[in-house]
């Protein structure tokens, strides 16, 4: 598990927020096309993995914004130091989606490497979770790699007040001269303001860009 810092409500600069949203479990989402082009290019040039490319980026955008970064640990509020991603992946012979996690990695080559390891060793589970218990600091993500939507929408009530930042990805098409991505981000407004949000695909469509 991640270090942490247990928040201390009584002087938490989000107070009323936090508590007014917890008491209504207000949650909401977002879905953003982000210009794929360069990274799209990038992967291809240096033989990554897009998915695993995709998945450093998404975990290194909402680690730069504290705010994805609160959860509940024991009945506390804390501040995670990080997140780490759990991804969706395939089960091509059964049709069937499984779920795995990855430790935090320093840059995407790691996580390319790692992602490729992952995916093959559990290529045939049949178990929706089959990796060990997974870290309380995570970031869901999945993939819906066959189709281009302009909106997605899932929520459980199992948990209530669920700190855990969801996004889900779809196919990327080409629009015009770009490669455009969808990406649904589904967050806590006890913690997670519009404003933060669009702090995240600022960040994300940054570090997709690079070269």
């Amino acid at each position: 598990m991640t270090d942490y810092r247990i928040i201390d409500l009584e002087n938490f600069s989000r107070k009323d927020y936090y508590g007014y949203f917890m008491s209504v479990d207000t949650r909401y989402e977002m879905t953003v096309k982000i210009d794929v082009t360069q990274a799209v290019k990038k992967c291809k040039d240096e033989f990554i993995n897009f998915y695993a490319y995709t998945i450093f980026n998404l975990v290194q955008s909402a680690n730069e914004i504290p705010n994805f970064r609160y959860g509940h640990l024991d009945g506390q509020l804390v501040e995670w130091q990080e997140l780490v991603p759990t991804f969706t992946s395939f089960n091509q012979e059964t049709t069937s989606f499984y779920s795995l996690w990855l430790e935090k990695l320093t840059d995407y080559q790691a996580v390319d490497r790692e992602y490729k390891k992952l995916t093959k060793e559990y290529a045939h589970t049949t178990a929706i979770a089959p990796q060990e218990s997974v870290p309380a600091n995570v970031i869901n993500i999945s993939a819906i790699p066959w189709v281009h939507f302009d909106h997605f929408s899932s929520y459980s009530g199992a948990v209530k007040n669920d700190l855990t930042p969801m996004i889900t990805i779809g196919k990327y098409e080409r629009v015009g001269t770009q490669l455009l991505m969808p990406v649904n981000i589904k967050v806590h407004h006890a913690t997670v303001d519009e404003y933060h949000v669009s702090l995240f695909f600022k960040a994300l469509q940054e570090h997709m860009n690079l070269e």
